[in-house]
């Protein structure tokens, strides 16, 4: 019982602390007044950290913003060798070339934010893939379920009769214990090992569904971040191969599409790119250095979490420890 007294407790001392941070994203913030004061802050207060908590966007927060974009494209032009040492590249990161595009890309599950969660909420989930694979026909298995990576192969330079546009999935010969499709859809896969005929791979679900392909570029070889790609039109199956530990699944594509998504552009930030440019010392508010910052409640006087502490100021309130909102309730 004692148990259960206690959960509930720590659930109604965490849930005004979601409630205000879901409220805020979904409703767009407080009333005029609210909204008055924020922007003063905005103007005299410089502490990132604060306005980041509140969803506030202000100079530095901008600055952050294109800063984290900037440094993350910098560090493709340096290799790491461990033990905090990297090396800068001889040549660089260069992007691929005009029509000449060859990179490896991985699969794997995208990750939902908390609003298409809370959006969702009593409707059945759905699972979003980096590939987003679609087919002329249901479909037993799904490719991007089970695809580990894609490998792009395109080289338009030359005449129509010998252009390439390849596609290659890769399988796991292995099965996944935690999925049980996983081990009928190998099984489905090494049939394509044992009759390539062309009538067989035009009744094969696998080899003869798809329809399009199309993924965005993140940490990919030789290629760009936050590229867009997709595969369309006149596809053809084109072989299946075993190696030691994979199954290779190759299309060819009929034409493709290739947008680029300059993040770094859309979030320019010129008063940052200026402090780069005459290589300014970088300015860093003191809370985002002072390690030892503390927080006291506001009626036992005790320390407590500067996290909850920071929520509180931020929602107008007084600071209160775990133990005093419990007592409180205990009295109730």
């Amino acid at each position: 019982m004692n148990k259960i007294k206690k959960f509930l407790l720590n659930l109604w001392y965490g849930l005004p602390f979601g409630f205000k941070a879901a409220g805020e994203e979904i409703m767009g913030g407080g009333d005029a007044e609210q909204a008055g004061s924020e922007i003063t802050q905005q103007v005299t207060d410089k502490r990132v950290a604060k306005h980041l908590l509140k969803g506030e966007v202000t100079q530095e927060v901008e600055e952050l913003r294109y800063r984290t974009y900037k440094v993350a494209d910098e560090s493709k032009n340096f290799e790491y060798l461990g033990n905090g040492a990297a090396i800068k590249k001889e040549n660089g990161y260069k992007a691929a070339q005009k029509d000449r595009y060859k990179f490896s890309q991985e699969n794997g599950l995208m990750v939902s934010t908390v609003l298409e969660e809370l959006n969702r909420v009593n409707d059945y989930g759905v699972e979003k893939y980096r590939l987003e694979i679609m087919y002329d026909s249901t479909v037993r298995f799904k490719l991007e379920q089970f695809a580990t990576m894609i490998d792009v192969d395109i080289d338009v330079r030359k005449s129509t009769s010998t252009r390439v546009i390849e596609t290659t999935l890769h399988f796991n010969k292995e099965p996944d214990p935690y999925n049980p499709k996983s081990m009928p859809f190998i099984n489905e896969l090494k049939k394509l090992l044992d009759d390539n005929s062309e009538y067989f791979i035009s009744h094969n679900e696998i080899a003869s569904s798809l329809s399009s392909i199309s993924f965005i570029t993140y940490n990919a070889t030789n290629e760009i971040d936050f590229t867009n790609y997709c595969f369309t039109d006149g596809v053809k199956f084109k072989s299946f191969k075993e190696t030691e530990h994979e199954y290779l699944l190759t299309f060819e594509w009929g034409g493709y599409v290739r947008i680029p998504i300059n993040i770094e552009g859309k979030y320019y930030s010129k008063s940052m790119d200026d402090k780069y440019k005459n290589n300014e010392r970088k300015d860093v508010a003191p809370e985002m250095v002072n390690v030892e910052r503390k927080a006291y409640c506001s009626v036992c006087g005790r320390e407590m979490s500067v996290y909850d502490a920071d929520i509180q100021k931020a929602d107008g309130r007084e600071p209160v420890c775990k133990n005093c909102l419990e007592e409180a309730l205990k009295n109730k």
